[in-house]
């Protein structure tokens, strides 16, 4: 038997979510513990896109031997990358903010942080880290990167989803060679691909669906859905929405892992196991007895923060 275990959106910041370190630690070491072979986390890693929350999570990750290409997989999500608003004061500051974020930079400092998880991947756009392909175990992830840059239209707060041509044309190029069943094939994202607002969630919604539509989206789904059955691909684990399901797409099973240490209307620690036994392959939702701990937003803004600065490891092709 061969197990994956996925969560998403665990978003560590020292300064803002001071309970999410706990709980991560404590969803991590119950993980090792139960002996799973390969841990994916699908993006928002960090809260706030700084260099030092991305140091508390090497830090994590390190004391836990994860560290390791053979051990951990990882994909950037639009917090990674932009941060977000973390009380409600920010709300109104946080569109004037993201437009002078440095994507690229923050990008590359989200592939630097974690470059030990990099290592032997196969690119498939020349330089550009996105997207890859690792082969553990059973599995072939194909790793993408679903955050595009901020723009006014399509991306104005910076949670809409998009996987840009350049992607899109690596993966197509290689639909050949995933034809055959030797792996599992696994799509590695970090955006939903179900609709953030469901019908019994809220009755008259059309409101709702339209703000929806314009700043929590993945853009073309149908056609990346469509991609993905040409690359023979049995999974995609992603996160986003801060909730744990397992849900099907054109035959094909999606598992968000977002609702692991936050949010999710279930308040147990909680991942998505993925095992591969006898050329067998099946996922659900493992939860563990143990609550998370709630966001304190207001105690952790008093608290005196130390500066970390990340010791960036040496790592050429960035792009």
């Amino acid at each position: 038997m061969f197990r994956i275990a996925h969560i998403s959106d665990p978003h560590i910041s020292r300064q803002f979510y001071r309970e999410h370190i706990k709980s991560l630690k404590m969803l991590l070491r119950s993980i090792v513990d139960m002996g799973i072979d390969h841990i994916v986390i699908s993006g928002d890693i960090v809260s706030t896109g700084h260099e030092d929350d991305y140091y508390l999570a090497r830090e994590i990750f390190s004391k836990l031997g994860l560290l390791d290409t053979k051990r951990l997989t990882v994909v950037p999500g639009n917090h990674d990358i932009f941060g977000g608003p973390h009380r409600a004061v920010d709300v109104l500051s946080f569109p004037q903010h993201i437009r002078g974020v440095d994507y690229v930079r923050n990008k590359n400092m989200f592939v630097q942080a974690f470059a030990e998880t990099f290592q032997g991947v196969r690119r498939l756009a020349g330089r550009a880290f996105f997207p890859f392909v690792k082969e553990i175990g059973p599995f072939r992830f194909l790793g993408l990167n679903s955050v595009p840059p901020w723009s006014l239209r399509y991306n104005p707060l910076g949670t809409n989803g998009f996987v840009n041509q350049e992607q899109f044309s690596a993966l197509e190029s290689i639909v050949p060679e995933l034809q055959d069943d030797e792996f599992v094939n696994t799509i590695i994202c970090h955006h939903h691909f179900n609709d953030l607002i469901r019908e019994e969630d809220v009755p008259s919604n059309n409101f709702w669906k339209k703000v929806e539509s314009k700043t929590m989206r993945m853009k073309k789904r149908k056609k990346l859905l469509r991609l993905f059955s040409e690359m023979n691909a049995r999974y995609v684990l992603h996160g986003h929405i801060h909730r744990n399901e397992v849900y099907e797409r054109n035959g094909i099973l999606f598992a968000n892992g977002a609702g692991a240490i936050c949010d999710d209307p279930v308040r147990y620690l909680k991942y998505n196991v993925l095992e591969h036994d006898d050329g067998f392959c099946s996922i659900r939702i493992c939860q563990l007895p143990i609550v998370y701990q709630e966001s304190m937003v207001s105690m952790a803004l008093h608290r005196n923060r130390k500066p970390l600065h990340i010791p960036m490891p040496a790592m050429g092709g960035v792009e």
